[in-house]
């Protein structure tokens, strides 16, 4: 008994090491490289973001962020790496509302949990979306593009680059009673590229990747997703304001999170360091001619936030009428 006695008071006084052990750990975070995985293809909205971040935020943290990569299957492959990957804050994904949100109610076979397998950072933007058709379609209004497309049942076609722009488009597409052709594109650069060679009808992205192309009058810009009008494209209407009533998609993010159970400290190290970055006049200056919204949070706030995304996706999905 007094054997047993002794392995317990020895428990008891090695548990205050191993906690001051990985405060410790924490406090000198990061001693290497970290990687942002990020789940959209070079060229991308998230792709940009990410690359303009870690720059800003490498200064801060001592260290190298390294962008990696991962596209397809709705962000479905570089969100699984990151729920593998070690606890330790060296490895994070770059997530969206596809990868955190809507991929729960547009997979049956998910590889990995967004409800248990991340630790929420910040939220990095609200990206507003805009429909752009080819500069070669004979219409230059959203009333005329529809008429123009419920004249042709299932002869147009629309790219999809991520979940935003699917759900988006379908949404479009039931509110106004058009029967189009929807392909997939493991991200929105490809699906623009093919929209610019002719191949594509119209599609329904974020406004960073295509307002260069809008400017030089190679796509037309028709209508923005959101209730207002985009600072970026100032005299491309709301798609509401355009024609279609009731019309709204505003739920289209990007955010940085951590595999599940990383330690608190790291977490809050970073969302000090990417919210200061956030923050900064260098990001507004970058943001605003992205045409994204910066929107900072805290941990706790953001956590919330990516929770109830969980019930707005859903509801977003089911209102597009869209099935597994």
């Amino acid at each position: 008994m007094k054997a047993l006695g002794i392995f317990a008071l020895a428990a008891c006084l090695a548990a205050p090491i191993v906690h001051g052990a990985a405060a410790s750990a924490a406090s000198t975070y990061p001693e290497r490289p970290v990687r942002l995985v990020v789940p959209f293809p070079p060229g991308s909205t998230t792709d940009a973001m990410a690359r303009f971040l870690a720059d800003q935020v490498s200064p801060t943290l001592g260290q190298s962020l390294v962008v990696a990569n991962k596209a397809g299957a709705q962000g479905a492959i570089a969100a699984s790496e990151v729920a593998r990957a070690d606890a330790d804050g060296y490895t994070l994904l770059v997530g969206t509302n596809s990868t955190q949100a809507a991929n729960l109610y547009l997979s049956d076979s998910l590889p990995y949990d967004p409800r248990e397998d991340f630790a929420a950072i910040t939220q990095f933007t609200i990206n507003p979306l805009v429909l752009v058709v080819r500069a070669d379609l004979p219409v230059d209004d959203l009333p005329a593009f529809l008429e123009y497309a419920r004249e042709r049942p299932n002869e147009l076609n629309y790219g999809v680059g991520n979940t935003g722009s699917l759900v988006s488009a379908q949404l479009l597409n039931r509110m106004a009673g058009l029967e189009a052709v929807g392909i997939n594109y493991p991200g929105s650069p490809q699906a623009i590229t093919d929209l610019l060679g002719g191949r594509l009808h119209y599609m329904v992205t974020d406004v960073s990747v295509v307002r260069p192309h809008v400017e030089a009058g190679k796509l037309k810009a028709l209508g923005v997703t959101t209730v207002q009008r985009v600072p970026a494209l100032p005299d491309v209407p709301t798609i509401a304001e355009a024609g279609l009533k009731g019309y709204e998609f505003s739920s289209a993010w990007g955010g940085l999170f951590a595999p599940a159970g990383t330690p608190p400290d790291i977490l809050e190290k970073l969302n000090a360091a990417f919210v200061t970055a956030l923050k900064s006049p260098e990001a507004k200056a970058f943001f605003d001619k992205q045409g994204q919204i910066a929107a900072p949070r805290t941990v706790a706030d953001f956590d919330r936030y990516v929770k109830e995304e969980h019930a707005t996706w859903k509801t977003l999905i089911e209102q597009a009428e869209i099935g597994k």
